[in-house]
């Protein structure tokens, strides 16, 4: 499905009504409507149901007083809260339409904040229709603020038109004040700010309802953006005569005496998802720990007895790797002996194997990021940071590049990657198509939990799914084992690791495995 962003929204509204005569007053008529076929969809029989609909001065407000109008046919407990007259056309003609079928209405500011209080508290339903997905400035009106307030604390239900009122459409941050809708109706199809938090938090249930709009492709010239489902994943096809060497290797390259456990974590991952030959490349404290998880793991001792890391032994063991081989570098490779590190890097970017830099491999590459351009023509980089590693490759604040699908879309333009930017909404980019994600809970808001990832990444490239393919299956059904979870948030990360196969197999069909 479809994400568009506000102004492509707008884009799409005007082209509607300019190029295939459809009026603003139809689409305002059909989007009102729609939000009344909803609320009956979600609460059963309206007609027994009393309602408050708060309306601004716009057309989210005239869709309010469409949505009040077409509830006077159900019934007559119906009241409008307004901030203002309407200030738009469209909204005056359904302002005045709603009066003309006997509807009730106040102005905001004519009330006292008890009588508002009362009339919110005794209501079953309010509907939201203060600001829509046009609102770009912050609310810093006290009696708005307080109205806001007012709808949160004392409603039984909401229910907000497009998008909740003081939430960014394109970013789901809280422009000031916000509310907390239960439900949330928008039209044609969902905006950024419904998936990114807080956004997606207080949009409650959300519906995408249908209300003439074509979908009109040629919008979408630039960077084309998606929610990701379940419908959208491609899992590997194992033949039956398949062997070990039937599919690629899987190299990992990481751990240190500071942090054991986590490339063990990732080989393991890598082995569930379907990897059959997974080597790691690391101390003996890591190799060790490996073997006591599972003795098929294959490790290589890339210590000597005065160094935790030498390079020369890991470059050695890639001359005789398969150009083919999937190697990931990062997990617990911890930060010291930098300058061998960073030429590890370079020379792994420079080798043709599909390459997916996680973890400590981004802190390092952080301080030469330029090295990227360094990669061989052809050659797949998948980088995996979370909002603080993105905003230390950027060398921006980390306030300015969560949830920034914009600068993920920018930075695997530059450099010719794929980014995952993790986050409770993860975003999928190749600087063409973006993908947001919203599988997964807080039972993934566990140390080593971010190491499993980059595995499941890794055993679908080498079982030769396209690399953006392999990074939407697999970050979609990461989040699905996080779910299966008994108790949410009571686990660890190694638990997770159980769930991986039963999540592929939730997702598809597995009979030809």
């Amino acid at each position: 499905m479809f994400v568009i962003t506000s102004t492509e929204m707008k884009k799409l509204e005007k082209r509607t009504i300019e190029e295939f005569g459809i009026s603003e007053d139809i689409l305002m008529e059909r989007a009102g409507i729609s939000v009344v076929q909803a609320m009956w969809n979600e609460f059963d029989n309206i007609s027994k149901k009393s309602f408050v609909i708060v309306c601004g001065t716009g057309n989210n407000g005239g869709d309010g007083y469409v949505i009040a109008r077409d509830l006077l046919n159900y019934t007559e407990a119906v009241k409008v809260i307004a901030l203002d007259y309407p200030n738009t056309d469209v909204a005056k003609t359904n302002y005045e339409r709603y009066l003309k079928h006997g509807g009730i209405f106040y102005r905001y500011s004519e009330l006292s904040i008890e009588e508002v209080s009362k009339m919110i508290s005794e209501a079953d339903i309010v509907v939201d229709a203060l600001f829509g997905i046009g609102l770009n400035r912050e609310i810093h009106d006290e009696d708005t603020t307080r109205l806001v307030e007012i709808i949160n604390i004392y409603s039984k239900h909401i229910v907000s038109v497009d998008i909740p009122s003081g939430v960014s459409a394109d970013t789901g941050k809280i422009m000031g004040c916000a509310i907390q809708a239960d439900l949330t109706v928008t039209f044609s199809l969902p905006k950024p700010g419904h998936f990114l938090f807080p956004g997606r938090e207080l949009a409650g249930k959300l519906k995408v309802a249908k209300i003439g709009i074509p979908e009109f492709d040629v919008l979408y010239h630039g960077v084309n953006r998606y929610l990701l489902t379940s419908k959208d994943l491609m899992f590997p096809h194992r033949p039956r005569w398949a062997y070990k060497s039937t599919f690629s290797q899987v190299i990992i390259i990481g751990g240190s005496k500071k942090y054991v456990g986590a490339p063990v974590l990732t080989a393991l991952a890598a082995q569930r998802s379907g990897a059959s030959v997974v080597r790691l490349v690391s101390s003996p404290q890591v190799c060790s720990c490996a073997f006591n998880h599972d003795p098929s793991l294959i490790c290589i001792n890339s210590a000597t007895s005065d160094k935790d890391f030498e390079p020369q032994i890991l470059f050695q063991f890639l001359d005789s790797v398969n150009e083919k081989a999937v190697i990931v570098v990062g997990p617990g490779w911890d930060t010291n002996m930098f300058e061998l590190k960073i030429s590890v890097l370079e020379k792994l970017i420079e080798r043709p194997n599909p390459l997916i830099i996680d973890a400590d491999g981004l802190n390092i590459l952080s301080n030469n990021i330029e090295i990227l351009r360094k990669k061989s023509p052809g050659k797949v980089i998948v980088v995996t940071p979370h909002p603080g590693e993105f905003a230390r490759l950027l060398s921006r604040d980390i306030s300015e590049v969560k949830q920034n699908y914009a600068l993920a879309e920018e930075f695997s333009r530059k450099y010719g990657v794929i980014t995952i930017l993790k986050d409770a909404t993860t975003i999928i980019s190749d600087g063409k198509t973006t993908y947001f994600n919203i599988t997964g809970n807080t039972s993934l808001s566990k140390a080593g939990s971010g190491d499993i990832l980059p595995g499941i990444i890794s055993a679908l490239i080498s079982q030769n799914i396209a690399p953006l393919e392999a990074v939407k299956t697999a970050v979609y059904n990461f989040g699905i084992a996080g779910e299966m979870i008994p108790n949410e948030g009571m686990n660890s990360a190694f638990e997770v690791l159980g769930n991986i196969s039963r999540a592929f197999r939730n997702a598809s069909d597995f009979s030809e495995l």
